[in-house]
């Protein structure tokens, strides 16, 4: 290999850093300079000023309340619905394990509108309740921290029932089974063995609820800012959108964003100390398979019950959203003579807003998927084959703005391009700051799907390629490329589904003629069209069903679900 070659992954590694350096660091460093830094110095004022803001110390207590509570009944749902498909002889297994991963693709704040529409003050079943009992006392009044807790954990614990999940199936079941021949029974060993054993990958999931929950903005926005029920990403949010009248609004906001970053890190920390000890193996070498509980008489009824909790979860909230879309004005009863299609004729072809909303997500996901695959490629193949020295600093700096909370992101970007750059160049308030938030967002999904499968290919095949004449690019093209397709397309499907469905840095980035599909669904519910709102949620859904459906045929049921 010549000279030349040999510095090309050099040359790659430094562009892509300085790629990182404006789409991560600078933001990032953007939004800790307005943090801590007051007239020119370092100063702890902004916290300062949050700690004395009742309605902010407010805030931060509400968020801590509602992620702690919803992370707790996450676990518990999560935990016994998968030892429940893993452990039991349950009927229709691959249909349950299916239906209970659903509420994982539909988007949080949609899921929160269509809990709203199910048993909200105006909802079907208060609808039909009031409608029967001839009152105008409704069942449920649905608004505030319980409203936002039930629909968090209902959504938040295919975290901890996937993680858990994948666990039990690759776990060595002789310990259960001595405990079962010991005559231990059945809920005894998932007590006292199961679940002490399964205690780190239960805590993976936990986490992954409680940092996803404590960063939420859309289910708090749609469930408790109506009733004036705020935590910190609808406080932040509502500072943002406040900055022209609030002072100092962007530096509140930045210290407020700071301590949500602290709060996930401080729930990471815990988890750690508290699993520190309680490292077992699990899985051995032989496969094993567990021997299933036989439920007996109690086979039918648990699967009733499963079959119920997923028809209540998942199915009921979807039909109240698309009979919302069908009907003629919120608040009628749900009749077939009170439905049409001018719902959807009217977001798909007459609302201006809609039509550039769903026009600029697919342009977003589509360029975000392109563009952000085609960077993580990259990094992946630096970091996993090239090995240049510095590499793992790429892979670290591109999982960052995942690993913060979306809110915190978003308001990095608009303190770091809220200006113009050589008298003219200024993205803010245009689509391109939307576009790169993306990019950066979502570039650690492409880097780890890409990176697992450049793991699986053995380095003899690049070497066996070098040593016939070809450079190192050649054999990039010819043999890592092909092999790793499957994974390239995953990447760009994994990338496109969140990008095209994303709220919470679309709703604080957004500006007239820029609205994403996301934003725009907020925006009729806020504005009280109810009805459009479901009608373009629906679009929404369809398309991501559509998309996870694609992905595990493209990658035949490697990724999707």
């Amino acid at each position: 290999m010549n000279k030349g070659n040999k510095n090309i992954p050099i040359i790659l590694a430094f562009v892509v850093l300085a790629i990182l350096a404006i789409l991560v660091i600078y933001p990032l460093f953007s939004l800790l300079g307005k943090a801590f830094i007051s007239d020119g110095k370092f100063s702890l004022q902004n916290f300062h000023k949050v700690f004395i803001t009742k309605d902010i110390f407010v805030a931060l207590s509400h968020s801590i309340f509602v992620s702690t509570v919803s992370t707790v009944f996450a676990t518990i749902i999560g935990v016994s619905l998968a030892w429940i498909v893993s452990r039991t002889d349950i009927p229709y297994r691959k249909l349950i394990k299916t239906g209970l991963v659903m509420p994982f693709l539909i988007p949080p704040f949609i899921s929160a509108i269509a809990w709203l529409q199910l048993i909200g003050p105006a909802g079907y079943i208060n609808s039909i309740y009031m409608a029967i009992k001839q009152t105008w006392n409704p069942l449920f009044v649905i608004y505030g921290k319980w409203a936002i807790v039930m629909v968090m954990s209902l959504s938040g614990y295919p975290f901890v029932y996937l993680t858990t999940l994948a666990g039990l199936e690759r776990m060595n079941p002789v310990l259960e089974e001595a405990g079962q021949i010991s005559g231990a029974g059945i809920f005894t060993v998932m007590k006292d063995i199961t679940i002490p054993i399964m205690a780190p990958t239960i805590g993976a999931g936990a986490i992954l609820v409680f940092v996803s929950r404590i960063a939420n903005f859309g289910i708090p926005a749609v469930m408790g800012m109506p009733a004036n029920y705020y935590v910190l990403t609808t406080k932040i949010y509502r500072l943002i959108d406040q900055s022209f009248i609030v002072k100092d609004a962007h530096a509140i906001a930045t210290a407020m964003s700071i301590l949500l970053i602290l709060i996930a890190v401080s729930g990471l920390l815990l988890v750690k100390i508290y699993l520190r000890g309680k490292k077992y193996i699990v899985i051995s070498g032989k496969n094993v398979q567990p021997k299933l509980v036989t439920l007996g008489k109690w086979r039918n009824i648990l699967f009733t019950i499963v079959l119920s909790t997923i028809i209540i979860i998942v199915v009921l909230p979807i039909i109240a959203i698309l009979l919302t879309a069908l009907t003629r004005a919120w608040g009628l009863l749900p009749l077939i003579s009170n439905w049409t299609l001018d719902n959807f004729k009217y977001v798909l072809f007459d609302l201006d807003m809609s039509k550039r909303a769903i026009r600029n997500s697919f342009f977003l996901a589509i360029s975000a998927s392109i563009i952000t695959t085609f960077i993580g490629a990259i990094i992946a193949y630096m970091v996993v084959k090239v090995k240049v020295k510095g590499s793992h600093i790429l892979d670290f700096v591109s999982s960052i703005p995942y690993s913060i909370p979306g809110t915190v992101f978003a308001l990095g970007m608009i303190i770091a391009w809220n200006k113009s750059f050589f008298g003219k160049f200024n993205i803010y308030n245009t689509i391109w700051i939307i576009l790169i938030s993306y990019i950066a967002r979502y570039l650690a999904y492409s880097v780890r799907t890409i990176s697992s499968s450049l793991m699986q290919i053995d380095d003899s095949l690049e070497e066996a390629a070098r040593i016939s004449g070809s450079n190192r690019m050649q054999s990039f093209k010819d043999i890592i490329m092909p092999l790793v397709k499957p994974s390239l397309f995953a990447s760009w499907f994994l990338i496109f589904m969140p990008a095209f469905r994303e709220l919470t840095i679309s709703v604080l980035l957004w500006s007239t003629g820029n609205e994403t599909i996301g934003v725009a669904v907020y925006n009729l519910q806020e504005g009280g069209d109810v009805t459009s709102s479901s009608a373009l949620a629906i679009v929404m859904i369809l398309v991501i069903f559509l998309g996870n459906m694609i992905i595990k045929k493209v990658t035949k049921g490697e990724f999707g679900y």
